[in-house]
This record gives C-alpha cells, sequence and structure tokens, in this order.
C-alpha cells in the first residue's frame, strides 16, 4: 500500500510540476474567465465546463483549459485513474500531446493497477473522432450533448 501511494505521489508530482513546464510551449487560443463560462446558458458546453470544475472545488488554470474540457465532456475524474483515462483516450484518438504521451507511459509504467481502466479508455478513444483540442474554446456555445455526439456516438448521456 505504501508503494502505491509512493508511485501515485510521483505521477501526481509529473501532473503538477513538470507537465506545467512542457505546456509552457503550447499557446492555444484563450478561454473566457470561469466567471464568464458560468454565465453561459445551462447545457452549453461552457456551462458543463465550469460545473464540472465547480463541482470538484478546482480552479481553471491557464493553458489547461482544452484539457479541463476534455475531462467534462468524457466524464473523467481529474484523480489518478482519470487522468491517466484522459492520457489513454488521447493516445488512442491521435490527439494526445508530447507531455501527455510522456504521462500515459511513466504512468503506465508506474501504475500497473491502472491498466484495465486505461485499457478501457484506450478502446473508447480508438473508437472516437479525433477530438480537434484547438477548436474548444470556439465550441464553447454550442450544446455539450452535440459535442459529444460529435465526437462519440451515445456519449450525449455520459
Amino acid at each position: 500500500m505504501l508503494l502505491r501511494r509512493v508511485r501515485e505521489r510521483f505521477v501526481t508530482h509529473l501532473i503538477g510540476d513538470y507537465v506545467p513546464v512542457l505546456n509552457l510551449v503550447r499557446r492555444p487560443a484563450p478561454w473566457p474567465t470561469l466567471g464568464e463560462l458560468r454565465g453561459y446558458p445551462e447545457g452549453t458546453l461552457g456551462r458543463t465546463v465550469a460545473a464540472y470544475l465547480d463541482a470538484r472545488g478546482l480552479p481553471f488554470k491557464v493553458r489547461y483549459e482544452n484539457h479541463d474540457a476534455i475531462h467534462a465532456i468524457l466524464g473523467y475524474e481529474t484523480n489518478i485513474q482519470g487522468e491517466m483515462e484522459v492520457q489513454a483516450f488521447l493516445w488512442a484518438n491521435g490527439s494526445s500531446s508530447y507531455a501527455g504521451r510522456v504521462l500515459f507511459v511513466v504512468g503506465g509504467l508506474l501504475l500497473p493497477e491502472q491498466w484495465d481502466a486505461m485499457r478501457a479508455a484506450f478502446r473508447r478513444g480508438r473508437e472516437a473522432t479525433p477530438i480537434a483540442e484547438g477548436t474548444l474554446p470556439f465550441r464553447l456555445e454550442e450544446s455539450v450533448a452535440e459535442v459529444r455526439v460529435a465526437l462519440e456516438p451515445g456519449l450525449a448521456a455520459a
């Protein structure tokens, strides 16, 4: 149990300390503030992302907006398992970043107890339409159900 906590803490350290450094080279399109997202109509992607973050008490971090939106769209949590599921989905989907691929490999090697969840997410990602992450800030007024169905038939209920 202690060894598992150490491995999880190391992967969490990667997510919290090294991924932001790798993300410095990315220049995603700007997003509205979290307060502005809360003002979007109910059922839109913008409002769904705000509700997702609010429900978990999470801040809206610059350059993480698209990643947070992907969590909200796919319904994966923000814990270690959810992060590994997102990375597995994106890798299989052809939408992963360099930082995400590093996290997928290192996390997969260090956390074999996540393999079943990662495998399921990988299969799900392989069958989904590639996520055009750069378009997400321009889709905030769209229905989240439409965004989900465009990505993956049957996902609207997630």
